[in-house]
Formats: structure tokens, C-alpha cells, sequence
């Protein structure tokens, strides 16, 4: 009975242990397919990142040349923004030179000649346009002034704003043609003689001819043309203020060419009288090339 036990013993030993090197077998069959899977895969994965690393080296080398590309491309924009630019710059100065130049051409080059014993305006000479200036500014209501057609508002305005500032103001004197200069030149010299040189010019020689003079005179005091017109409150109004209206005094006293004219008023545009006002100059202390850079702007508004 004991050796059967030990026979059965025997063989359930034997069955285990094979049992064992079974499930050991296959144990290690499938530990070893796993490690060659990993391996297989720890191969594919170093392959995929050679690739992925020879991708972005790749890409990165593809970033650098778009990135030089666009660099030069931004260049080349800046570059013809400039030309383009200074071609604009180029179309406006000729734009601006064109505008300049049909100003000219419409607009009379005598307005801003120095006539007083300077330049001669022939006798033939009558400004394109006059008009008769209403009587209601007038000192002699009876009497007929004409000036400049298009220099009429400005010199209206400039009366209705001294009289809204309690000082009217009236011509006495505007347009003049050669012919009554010349007729009020004789009349001077038979009453004064050859004084009459320091105060009326010869006829071609007068701006009232040009039709943007007036003589001016202050409509309470009832005074002509006198030089003690300098001590009214008109004469200090139009001191400050005639040049926003285009206007300056021609005849200063000490100037070069005839007596002190408080009275007697000019039309220069109101960019060139701003500039005698603000630079405490005369019309006729300019060199007349420096005058004549102000005539495409004469009729301007401001």
C-alpha cells in the first residue's frame, strides 16, 4: 500500500513539474515575443523619430527661407511704398505747381507792381473788372468811385466791420484812370508847383490806377485827407486789423516815394499783408520777386 501511495506521488510530482515547465515554456514564449515586440517597436519608434526629426529639420530649413523671402518681400513693399510715396509727393507738387501756374494765368500780374515812382502803368492799362462801390460808403454821396470787381468784398467787409465796431469808415478816393491822374496831376502842379511831386504821383505811376486803392477817412470826424487822421480811432483800427481784410498803408511816414498818406490804403491779399503785419514791414520794402510769390494766393480768403 505504501509504494502505491509513493508511485502516485511519484507521478502527481512528475505531472506538476511538467505542468510547470509547461506554463514556464509558455511563460517565456510569450515573454519573449513581448520583447521582441518592444523591440520591434522601440525600432519603428527610433525610425519615426529620425523621420519626425528629419521632418522639422527640414521644416525649420523651409521656416528660414519663407522668413528670408518675407523679409525681402517687406523690403521690396517698403521700398515701393517709398517710390510710391515720393511719386505722390512728386504728383502733388505738380498738382499744386499746376494750380499755381492757372492761378497765374487768370490772375493780373500788375496787382502787386511797385508803381509809385517805380514800375510805369501805361495809359491804356484799366483793371479787368470794376464796380461801383455803394454810395453808403461813400464820404461825397453824390459822387462815383468804381474799384476792383473781385477786391470789392473785401474791401465791404472790411468798412461794415469797422462800422459794427462803432468806427465807419468812407472812401474818399478808389479807382483812377490815367487819364483823370494825369488831369488831377495838372490841377496839383498849377496850385502847388512843383510840391506837388512829394504827395501826387504822375499819371502811369499811381496805384488807385490799378483799382485796389482807396482813399480813406473817418466818417464822424467829416476830415478828408489829411495827415492828422493818424490820431483817430479809425486810423488805429485799420492799423490792426485792415491787413486781415488784404490791406496795407502804402505810405508810411520817412518812406521813399511821397508824403506820409495815412489815408491812402492798398490790396495786397491778405497772405502778403499778414506778413508785412506780422513782420512790421511795407509794400514797398520787399524786393519785387519776393512780392510777386504772393500773387497766385492774392484772391484767397485766408
Amino acid at each position: 500500500m505504501k509504494k502505491i501511495i509513493e508511485k502516485y506521488l511519484v507521478q502527481i510530482l512528475i505531472g506538476m513539474l511538467v505542468l510547470v515547465l509547461i506554463v514556464a515554456g509558455v511563460a517565456g514564449y510569450f515573454i519573449y515575443a513581448s520583447f521582441t515586440q518592444i523591440t520591434s517597436i522601440k525600432t519603428d519608434l527610433s525610425t519615426s523619430v529620425a523621420d519626425l526629426n528629419e521632418k522639422i529639420t527640414n521644416l525649420q530649413s523651409s521656416l528660414a527661407i519663407v522668413a528670408k523671402t518675407n523679409e525681402e518681400l517687406s523690403q521690396n513693399l517698403q521700398a515701393q511704398q517709398t517710390q510710391s510715396n515720393s511719386i505722390g509727393r512728386a504728383l502733388s507738387g505738380i498738382a499744386s505747381t499746376v494750380g499755381t501756374l492757372e492761378k497765374l494765368s487768370k490772375t493780373d500780374r500788375e496787382l502787386l507792381q511797385k508803381y509809385s515812382k517805380v514800375y510805369f502803368l501805361n495809359e491804356n492799362y484799366v483793371p479787368i473788372q470794376l464796380s461801383d462801390i455803394d454810395p453808403k460808403y461813400l464820404q461825397n454821396k453824390n459822387a462815383s468811385f468804381q474799384f476792383h470787381s473781385v477786391i470789392m468784398p473785401f474791401l465791404t467787409r472790411m468798412l461794415d466791420d469797422a462800422s459794427n465796431n462803432s468806427l465807419p469808415i468812407q472812401v474818399v478816393s478808389a479807382y483812377r484812370s490815367f487819364g483823370t491822374q494825369s488831369a488831377l496831376k495838372r490841377n496839383y502842379l498849377t496850385t502847388y508847383g512843383t510840391g506837388a511831386n512829394s504827395f501826387s504821383a504822375d499819371q502811369g505811376y499811381s496805384e488807385h490806377q490799378l483799382g485796389t486803392t482807396a482813399d480813406l477817412a473817418s466818417a464822424d470826424s467829416g476830415s478828408t485827407l489829411e495827415t492828422t487822421f493818424d490820431l483817430t480811432s479809425t486810423f488805429a483800427w485799420l492799423t490792426s486789423n485792415a491787413y486781415r481784410y488784404g490791406f496795407i498803408l502804402s505810405y508810411p511816414k520817412n518812406n521813399a516815394y511821397y508824403q506820409y498818406e495815412p489815408w491812402h490804403w492798398r490790396f495786397v491779399g491778405i497772405a502778403l499783408a499778414t506778413k508785412l503785419h506780422n513782420e512790421s514791414k511795407y509794400f514797398y520794402d520787399l524786393d519785387q520777386r519776393d512780392i510777386d510769390s504772393y500773387l497766385a494766393t492774392i484772391f484767397d480768403q485766408n
